[in-house]
């Protein structure tokens, strides 16, 4: 019988030493997986038709600024949130139109003392209040009582969050004292229910606590340009729920003293003063 030889070289067998010979040769291969999710800021509150609850601003952190203006991030939700009649979702638009009238008056040094002319107690004078007739001295006058506007918005996030606000700049003598006299107050609370509850798994989105972050009270006039009026250290989610559970309430309460009104004469007139102040969410 025939047999056939195979002979290796000792070159050839120290090449096939070597690809089977662990630890000798191998081969590589590389592969990062990688995930990130961004900061989020959810703002919700009324849409421009006066729909409420509606999410109008999803914000997503893509930028490093350290203000409205540098912090380079994306709005997802074309259009803006629109505040609402704090307590409630009614937009302000619509409360204020519902509570139609004029600023209270105050008419002092009456025969009956001091009477304010918003006898029913919801902030203005219209045909709902009415009063007994008084007795006029030579020193009885009338001046505009002090009045309160609170409105608010609500805010989610899995990331401190700052605010900034702008007011629109007077064109009028009239605006100008008023933007002078305004004072702006912005402040949160931290549960709640509106018609629809918030805040059941929420944190305050500041260690200090609900009175911290803020700017100190300021007045219309101040915020011609935008300015921060609120930063904060920590996100408002604390633990897994909806987005209303996670959610905080910032209230802004517009007011004018009856201290700064005392000037006012029946012959200065009347007005009609209506502002648009335009608060910008963003991660710094």
């Amino acid at each position: 019988m025939r047999r056939t030889l195979v002979r290796f070289s000792p070159f050839i067998g120290a090449i096939a030493h070597a690809i089977l010979t662990p630890g000798l040769a191998s081969a590589e291969l590389a592969d990062s997986p990688h995930f990130q999710l961004e900061g989020l800021v959810i703002v919700w509150a009324a849409d421009e038709t006066g729909g409420a609850p509606v999410a109008s601003d999803m914000i997503i952190d893509s930028g490093t600024g350290g203000s409205a203006a540098a912090s380079g991030d994306d709005d997802l939700i074309t259009g803006d949130v629109h505040a609402v009649v704090t307590g409630s979702l009614i937009p302000t638009q619509d409360g204020l139109a519902s509570a139609t009238g004029g600023m209270p008056f105050i008419l002092t040094n009456t025969d009956r003392g001091t009477i304010s002319t918003d006898t029913n107690g919801d902030g203005v004078v219209s045909s709902d209040d009415a009063f007994t007739s008084f007795g006029l001295r030579n020193i009885t006058d009338a001046r505009v009582d002090a009045v309160r506007q609170s409105s608010s918005f609500y805010v989610a996030s899995n990331v401190p969050f700052a605010i900034d606000a702008q007011a629109f700049t007077p064109t009028t003598f009239t605006e100008f004292i008023l933007l002078q006299i305004t004072r702006v107050r912005l402040s949160m609370t931290q549960t709640g229910d509106d018609g629809l509850a918030f805040g059941s798994s929420a944190q305050l989105p500041h260690t200090g606590g609900a009175n911290a972050g803020f700017a100190p009270s300021l007045r219309l006039w101040d915020l011609r340009n935008p300015r921060n009026v609120f930063t904060g250290n920590q996100r408002t989610a604390a633990q897994p729920g909806s987005i209303a559970d996670q959610s905080v309430r910032f209230d802004t309460e517009y007011s004018i003293a009856a201290a700064n009104l005392t000037g006012y004469d029946l012959s200065l007139g009347t007005f009609n003063f209506q502002v648009e102040v335009v608060y910008t969410v963003y991660v710094p």
